[in-house]
């Protein structure tokens, strides 16, 4: 079974590649997951926000496990996500996950109504109960409306088939509690889901990160997270500083918004420019035009002159 110590660093949130036809490149698949271990990361985790999750259909999710875990064959983890606002529709991508060759499943608290703490602690719970895979936290308040509080994520820590969090909340001072409230455990890893706050959660102790910038540059990221490891205050502000630089390429498609086209849509445009995958999205998503991706390169370039990005 998966440990919590084997996800100590960076786990790309994987773009699922596109045919023409909407249907999953597998082949583009490939070369993504060959991409990322080349680069130095600990595991893959698809059917993310980054791979478009909410917006696949359940066949494609399914073909996107399957397909990297091919790819992968037992290279590194795949965790799989099964966020859903249906208790039994998360079960049954969960045990399809372990059929297909998934290591661990990722889930959000259910969206869209409101629920208490003692509701979500029962739903995760439950959740792993009927998962053949052990169980990483999502905590994205952003996208599901609910929050967990520390309380309820320490007693999660403590089911020892729940072995971890991507903390998407941007709450640094409640991350910190986190890691100090957990210190000195191998059994439940800490993994920072915001760009910007990646050096300083480094530094503070987080154990790794789940970025989707990594979908451009993972050797960056890869970087950032050993330095912060190592205590190297310069070192982590420099490549912290080279991330925030580049961070605006997210909005560059459409400025002042954080649609899915425009940041999703970066991502497959720096994977197209490297020649990994096609930039396409899934409908309703506006498709990132010529002029968008010279606008996504322009703030990409310097990535490249400073070698963390190879152009096709």
């Amino acid at each position: 079974m998966l440990h919590a110590d084997d996800l100590r660093g960076i786990v790309p949130p994987i773009t699922t590649p596109l045919t023409d036809s909407d249907t999953i490149d597998r082949d583009a698949v490939g070369r993504l997951v060959d991409w990322f271990i080349d680069a130095g990361v600990v595991g893959i985790f698809a059917i993310g926000s980054s791979g478009e999750g909410p917006s696949l259909t359940r066949e494609m999710r399914y073909e996107m496990v399957d397909a990297c875990a091919d790819a992968l064959g037992g290279r590194l983890p795949l965790l799989a996500g099964v966020s859903s606002p249906s208790f039994q529709e998360s079960v049954a991508q969960a045990e399809r996950a372990g059929e297909l060759g998934a290591d661990a499943i990722v889930a959000t608290c259910p969206y869209y109504f409101l629920y208490g703490q003692n509701e979500l602690r029962a739903y995760f719970e439950a959740l792993v109960d009927a998962s053949p895979l052990p169980l990483v936290l999502y905590d994205i308040p952003s996208r599901s409306d609910n929050e967990l509080s520390l309380h309820t994520v320490l007693q999660l820590a403590d089911n020892e088939r729940i072995i971890g969090i991507k903390d998407s909340t941007g709450n640094i001072e409640r991350g910190i509690d986190l890691v100090n409230l957990t210190a000195g455990r191998d059994d439940f890893t800490i993994l920072q889901g915001s760009e910007m706050l990646m050096g300083a959660a480094a530094l503070m102790g987080y154990d790794g990160a789940v970025a989707g910038m990594a979908n451009a540059c993972p050797k960056l990221f890869v970087a950032l997270h050993q330095a912060g490891g190592d205590g190297d205050v310069a070192r982590t502000r420099e490549l912290q500083e080279t991330i925030n630089a580049s961070f605006p390429y997210f909005f560059a498609a459409e400025p002042g918004t954080r649609h899915v086209g425009s940041i999703v849509g970066a991502m497959k445009t720096a994977q197209e420019l490297q020649g990994l995958c096609s930039r396409r999205l899934l409908f309703p998503a506006r498709q990132i035009t010529d002029d968008d991706v010279a606008s996504i390169k322009d703030l990409l370039d310097p990535l490249a002159e400073a070698g963390w990005i190879s152009y096709a």
